[in-house]
């Protein structure tokens, strides 16, 4: 046993498995994923701008998932402009509510929100 590995293996013993070069072409490879990704896309329609339901409980911030039934219900979108643009901070049930948020934000953080219908 010692000899073989001393010795090493014959070279009629010997396989032969030859290194196989691989040529990877990401953008040839890829395409597929490419198109499937720009066809289910063109399918889903264009991205609209949904903003997170969120409530605060016991000074925690609660994230809850959007029913349809809650979309329809709101009625205006509360935006804030900043140095890249407009921004949306999420949406309101009521004109009412949508006020509220503007003035403490107004107040507290001095920006100004604009208040645009849905």
């Amino acid at each position: 046993m010692t000899r073989a590995f001393r010795d090493g293996i014959e070279q009629k013993n010997r396989v032969r498995a030859p290194v196989r070069m691989r040529n990877w072409n990401p953008i040839r490879d890829l395409r597929g994923l490419k198109a499937r990704t720009t066809h289910i896309g063109n399918q889903m329609g264009p991205l609209v701008d949904v903003p997170a339901m969120i409530r605060i409980e016991d000074e925690h911030w609660v994230f809850e998932r959007i029913e349809q039934g809650v979309l329809t219900n709101l009625t205006h979108r509360l935006i804030i402009h900043d140095s890249e643009g407009e921004r949306t901070l999420g949406a309101t049930e009521n004109l009412k509510t949508a006020m509220q948020v503007a003035q403490k934000m107004a107040t507290i953080e001095n920006k100004i929100i604009m208040i645009k219908p849905l």
